[in-house]
């Protein structure tokens, strides 16, 4: 029977997928939290439509409802990348953050939005990580962020109590540069949280403390575990009976254990058949939150294999270990809570669908109950093409030979097919990061361009996360080097298979990917056909100098060793800034960056522009007013896929 399918080449296909789907009609789901009095369900989420408010809703009878006013944005600032943004109260009030003002606010059970803390103009004080007490409902720990300059040196953090009641907060904790999860015990006695100082980020090394509550004030502070550059601590929190759990990565996956919060021997939980998984993460926004006590005797665990999500069931009692069939692949932020005491709510991703908000019964999850999708567009599913987790060997670098990882998303379209013979133009993307990882989920914005013909590649090169503490390790020294040798011995490999011509190879990444956009571009000039970089770092001089606190030591262990003489550091950011390089690069390139952005200033594009405009390269640089580190404006994010894809029509087809 003859083919209805229309013949055209690829990246010329109709598709249903539009940029305003992709941008203004696609929601972004931060965290999900649940009412203890009555089992409500609340959501965070991020509207583009909006200029990217982030709208705190309840999920009832199918049905979304606001239930913080439109002049509040529910996002945090601390760290500059946030997170933690809201808790519920034992008495069902919510306490949250207005990234606006920086203040923060309760929700009450009534419904009467109040302010807590007063915001700017009135204080240089920021807010995150919520956690309230237990038995005294006005009693709320947080963390505090202090900004005193402009300077990195400048910014404090602590831990501090909010007496809803006075409106006043006190620091309780105070001396390291970081602090994260401080969380009650449930009888309200103790309270816990992670620490760490400088060059640490929270994947490299943290410490677990635990100190007496008395109702003012904390007593003496117990390590319980962690150690700086060594082991990593992840979400710490108090089981039913007053023990404390948390994920260790000291046997080189973050695995599960219990404390019994005194400071003795911890209990690794024997989680059999995940030793070699990441039941934890990389924490690089405060309030995470993957797994859950239901009762006394059972957890619901979110496990990581190969940049893979999924879900178990652990039972303390019998020590036994059961995977949830839930066909989700993508489980990261505050995205797990408990609803009742056999059924959870659980922000996801899967390769066939767009993220969404599941409510799922631990007695029968395979028959997940979809709340809300992330988009309320109708596409046939037919059009969407599932990523498919590759490995690749390593035919750039020092470790010829080695494994790497990917995602790869052919394209697909059941309307149409490309003429016999042809090879599908691919785009690669650069997650950021660059200690990251792209799971398979359904991406709107990769089956974007696969439902036009392209094919999209997303790698999960050396340093990335979701494959154990010694694959994270790889990029230590070697930013700039392995994650461009990575990408393009995975162009190498789908090339050599015939899924892709390996000629018209488009890159493109926001942050750290899109210094390896830069940076491939400069190593490897004839491997791209073009490239986009999306606030992507040109001078890494310039960053040491000028980034945020969280980061600012973060740079150096991904480039020198703490050997490394000043002459030797010298040369490093010589040697892997674009800037210094930009001569190399030859074909067309597009800059993409926010006005405010904090992290990545705009005058790292704004360089790269200068030095290739001046010799007379195809080079073109969009402000966008108003956007950050990451674009959430709808009427933005529809420009940038607009702007990309002129470049990606007349580059790679």
């Amino acid at each position: 029977m003859a083919s209805t399918k229309k013949v055209a080449a690829y990246g010329t296909w109709s598709s249903p997928i539009t940029t305003e789907i992709v941008s203004g009609s696609s929601l972004q789901f931060s965290e999900v939290h649940v009412n203890p009095t009555n089992g409500a369900i609340y959501l965070i989420e991020g509207r583009p439509s909006e200029k990217g408010r982030a709208a705190i809703v309840e999920i009832k009878d199918g049905k979304s409802i606001d239930i913080v006013p439109k002049e509040y944005n529910a996002r945090t600032k601390v760290h500059e990348y946030g997170g933690g943004a809201a808790a519920v109260s034992p008495d069902g009030s919510i306490i949250f953050n207005d990234f606006y003002s920086d203040g923060v606010f309760i929700r009450t059970p009534s419904g009467e939005t109040k302010e807590i803390i007063k915001g700017a103009p009135d204080s240089n004080l920021r807010f995150a990580n919520f956690d309230v007490h237990p038995k005294t409902p006005s009693i709320i720990a947080a963390i505090q962020e202090e900004h005193r300059g402009k300077s990195a040196e400048e910014v404090f953090n602590t831990i501090a109590i909010i007496n809803s009641s006075t409106k006043k907060a006190e620091v309780i904790v105070s001396g390291a540069d970081f602090y994260a999860h401080p969380k009650f015990s449930p009888d309200g006695k103790k309270i816990c949280w992670l620490q760490w100082n400088h060059p640490d980020m929270p994947w490299t090394g943290t410490e677990l403390y635990v100190a007496d509550w008395d109702g003012e004030k904390v007593g003496k502070a117990v390590k319980i575990t962690g150690q700086a550059r060594t082991e990593s601590i992840a979400q710490p929190k108090w089981h039913v009976d007053d023990t404390l759990l948390f994920c260790s990565d000291r046997t080189g996956f973050w695995q599960l254990y219990r404390s019994d919060g005194k400071g003795g021997d911890v209990e690794l939980l024997p989680i059999k058949g995940f030793e070699e998984a990441e039941l934890g993460g990389r924490e690089f926004i405060l309030g995470f939150c993957t797994y859950v006590s239901m009762n006394e005797n059972q957890l619901v665990i979110t496990y990581t294999k190969k940049a893979t999500n999924g879900l178990v069931l652990f039972d303390l009692a019998t020590k036994s270990t059961t995977e949830l069939p839930v066909g989700l692949v993508s489980i990261q932020g505050c995205a797990v809570k408990k609803v009742s005491s056999t059924s959870i709510a659980v922000i996801s991703g899967s390769l066939d669908a767009p993220t969404a908000l599941y409510l799922i019964d631990i007695t029968n999850p395979s028959s997940k109950k979809l709340l809300k999708s992330s988009t309320d567009a109708e596409l046939p599913t037919s059009v969407f093409s599932p990523a498919q987790t590759i490995e690749f060997p390593r035919t750039h670098g020092d470790d010829i030979g080695g494994t790497s990882y990917a995602m790869f998303i052919p394209p697909k379209n059941p309307d149409f097919e490309a003429p016999s013979g042809a090879k599908p133009p691919m785009i690669v993307f650069i997650h950021g990061g660059p200690t990251s990882h792209v799971s398979p989920a359904l991406n709107l914005g990769a089956q974007y361009y696969t439902s036009r013909g392209y094919a999209y590649c997303y790698v999960n090169y050396a340093g990335s996360t979701g494959y154990g503490r010694k694959y994270r390790e790889e990029l230590d020294y070697n930013w700039g080097l392995k994650d461009c040798e990575d990408t393009v011995s995975c162009i190498d490999y789908l090339a050599g298979k015939g899924l892709i011509d390996g000629s018209k190879v488009g890159i493109t990444g926001g942050s750290a990917g899109g210094y390896t956009t830069l940076q491939g571009m400069c190593t490897f000039p004839k491997a791209f056909a073009a490239g986009n970089s999306l606030y992507g770092v040109g001078n890494l001089r310039s960053l040491a100098a000028d980034t945020h606190k969280f980061e600012s030591h973060y740079l150096f262990a991904l480039l020198f060793p703490p050997s490394a003489t000043k002459e030797e550091q010298d040369k490093v950011y010589h040697d892997r800034s674009p800037c210094f390089h930009a001569k190399n690069i030859e074909r067309p390139l597009l800059l993409l960056q926010g006005d405010i952005d904090k992290v990545v200033p705009q005058e790292q594009a704004e360089e790269m522009e200068k030095l290739l405009k001046e010799k007379g390269a195809d080079v073109k640089l969009v402000i966008f007013k108003g956007e950050g580190h990451g674009f959430k404006m709808k009427e933005h994010m529809q420009k940038a896929i607009e702007l990309e894809e002129g470049l990606w029509r007349r580059t790679l087809l």
